[in-house]
């Protein structure tokens, strides 16, 4: 098992913290960046190789990869990142795609105990869903059929469209199916749009089964109003799941 992680974005919602610095720079309450983040858990995790896609601010980015020398880190400069969405991005890291991979954007901050759940998930492929939170206006939706991920988007709001988190867990097969799709839109200079337009197209060819997170943090930063909640949230989290084990060992 591999990991991807979308890092090519400028973040422009961040405001002014976006002109000097990439979002995934960000650092939480107890001084780690979201990518110093990401990395440990998926090293506490047992995922040793990595693959991050970058864009603005690439120098900062190599900074936080030096720190995990033990981790196989491979850096894919997206240098049209001005004009394309992160779609181009997965087109040119697909060079890497020759194992099962989680893939997961590079604002998300999350628990190690999801992703331990993730890859003890005996289903090859699964994504995450929470049907007891209200649906986003402006994030991303999963509308699930039968336990499996029919579609993504950020303008489905039916009953069978759920709250959604842009971290996946692939079986190669499933991985290489999208990348297929993503590369012919490439070839039709459609790079503007998610990576999920092209994976909405294959879908019904596919078992992405949908898991819920509703028993775990995972929340994605956008912009400086939720850096501010999600600092915050992640600690509260962490302190409670300290405290339940404290009183479990007494």
């Amino acid at each position: 098992m591999k990991a991807l992680i979308f890092n090519s974005g400028i973040g422009k919602r961040m405001g002014d913290f976006t002109k000097t610095h990439h979002k995934c720079m960000a650092k939480l309450l107890n001084g780690e960046t979201i990518l110093e983040r990401q990395l440990r858990i998926l090293r506490e995790n047992g995922i040793k190789e990595v693959v991050i896609t970058t864009g603005p601010f690439k120098e900062q980015i190599e900074s936080v990869c030096k720190k995990f020398p033990d981790m196989t880190i491979k850096l894919v400069n997206n240098d049209l990142f001005t004009q394309t969405n992160y779609i181009y991005s997965m087109y040119l890291a697909g060079q890497y795609f020759d194992d099962d991979f989680l893939l997961m954007h590079g604002d998300l901050v999350f628990d190690t105990n999801l992703v331990k759940e993730m890859l003890e998930d005996e289903r090859p492929s699964i994504c995450l869903i929470n049907k007891h939170k209200n649906l986003p206006e402006k994030d991303f939706k999963g509308r699930i059929n039968d336990g499996k991920l029919r579609e993504v988007s950020i303008n489905i709001f039916d009953d069978d469209c759920f709250a959604f988190q842009p971290l996946y867990k692939l079986k190669k097969d499933d991985l290489l199916k999208w990348y297929e799709n993503v590369k012919r839109f490439v070839i039709n200079h459609n790079v503007q749009v998610y990576a999920e337009n092209a994976l909405n197209e294959i879908l019904d060819s596919m078992e992405i089964y949908a898991k819920s997170y509703e028993d775990h943090y995972i929340d994605e930063i956008d912009n400086l109003e939720d850096y501010e909640r999600v600092i915050h949230e992640i600690v509260e989290y962490e302190e409670m799941g300290n405290k339940d084990e404290k009183a479990k060992s007494l």
